[in-house]
């Protein structure tokens, strides 16, 4: 049986800052972020948009293709950015989507990694339901203190996907390599609303741990890494993703899959889905059966390798034009707003900020979220 994406989707946050801005206010060159990590924007969000309101729109567009949105009876919501440590997210999304009352909903979580595990556990609900179709949304938004070393790595985007059988864009195959250790190289407690984190231990655990599962994936596939057509990998800065090339000795180009990271910043959970959506829009030659390698590495730590074979028909589910348009469109606000937005102050300008998608954050009463749908 054949499962896995039949259509999938992105949203972020209608403006942005220019790295090249941000570098002159911190007296650095803007050859450190753009050539450094990798990164040339960053999404700023406003205070009425969060991650349900980013996966709302994401959704929204990953299914708009459906005829019959009962079919849908599964919503996995994964993230590191919850902002209730009981009500899953996705009950929000669930709710502005109006899919059928007996939808499951849960939230997952291991930091970037959660999407990963959404969607193989899709997968194997999939194989059992035959006629099931999953939506899985993975929705982050990254924040770091002004002048701190993460500054320039922010980001945010939310991601939406479809599993299905007879999936449209890419068949997930089974067997990959996972490896899991405990280490402290990000975290972020309860009390805390920022992330800590050790960022040379990071950097050396997320290339150990795609050396060991890339090889547990050859071993378990009976591959080499010739039988791999382009690879997307996991991408909190793009020279991350560069390094994990050079760690694996993949020889081709992993430019294609980076476009939209590079103005999207670290989007977490979203990441890799995002690469491998900029791999679909932008490369030169067809994708139709080839096999991509993916890797996935959620801090603490959670990796896995694994591949899937892109479908003869996925040209008629990407949406190329309407990803450009929408980045096209976001507005770039200055350094002065950009600080606002980080000290969470939506009354020192005039300025009516505009959301991505349709719902907002009306307001917070007594702890409760309030959404609306404009």
């Amino acid at each position: 049986m054949k499962i896995g994406i039949d259509s999938i989707a992105f949203s972020t946050s209608r403006y942005f800052l220019r790295l090249e801005i941000l570098a002159a206010h911190r007296g650095v060159k803007f050859e450190k972020y753009s050539q450094g990590i990798g990164q040339i924007m960053m999404p700023v969000f406003p205070p009425n948009e969060d991650i349900v309101t980013i996966a709302i729109d994401a959704a929204r567009k990953a299914i708009a293709h459906i005829e019959n949105i009962a079919a849908i009876d599964f919503l996995i919501f994964a993230t590191e950015s919850s902002f209730d440590l009981s009500k899953a997210a996705g009950i929000y999304v669930h709710h502005f989507l109006k899919l059928r009352e007996d939808c499951r909903v849960i939230e997952i979580k291991q930091a970037c990694y959660s999407a990963t595990a959404a969607l193989q556990l899709a997968k194997s609900f999939v194989r059992e339901n035959h006629n099931s179709k999953v939506l899985v949304i993975g929705s982050d938004i990254v924040k770091y203190s002004s002048g701190s070393s993460g500054e320039p790595t922010q980001g945010g985007a939310a991601v939406a996907f479809l599993v299905s059988t007879d999936p449209q864009i890419m068949i997930i195959e089974d067997g990959s390599g996972v490896h899991t250790n405990d280490v402290m190289d990000f975290w972020r407690p309860a009390s805390e609303n920022e992330a800590l984190f050790d960022g040379k231990l990071s950097a050396y655990n997320y290339l150990k741990s795609l050396d060991i599962s890339f090889n547990r994936y050859l071993a378990k596939t009976n591959r080499d890494i010739s039988s791999i057509d382009y690879v997307c990998f996991h991408a909190p800065f793009g020279k991350m993703a560069h390094k994990g090339a050079q760690q694996i000795k993949w020889r081709e180009s992993i430019d294609d899959t980076l476009l939209y990271n590079s103005v999207l910043g670290n989007s977490c959970s979203a990441s890799l889905y995002i690469c491998l959506m900029s791999l679909l829009d932008h490369a030169k030659t067809s994708l139709e059966g080839k096999r991509i390698g993916l890797y996935s590495y959620g801090s603490g730590s959670v990796a896995e390798y694994f591949s899937g074979i892109i479908n003869g028909k996925y040209k008629s589910r990407i949406t190329a034009e309407k990803n450009q348009r929408m980045l096209e469109s976001r507005e770039e606000i200055s350094f002065e707003e950009y600080e606002l937005f980080c000290k969470n102050s939506s009354d020192s300008t005039n300025k009516i900020y505009e959301n991505s998608g349709t719902v907002r954050l009306k307001s917070i009463e007594n702890k409760k979220r309030i959404y609306l749908e404009n």
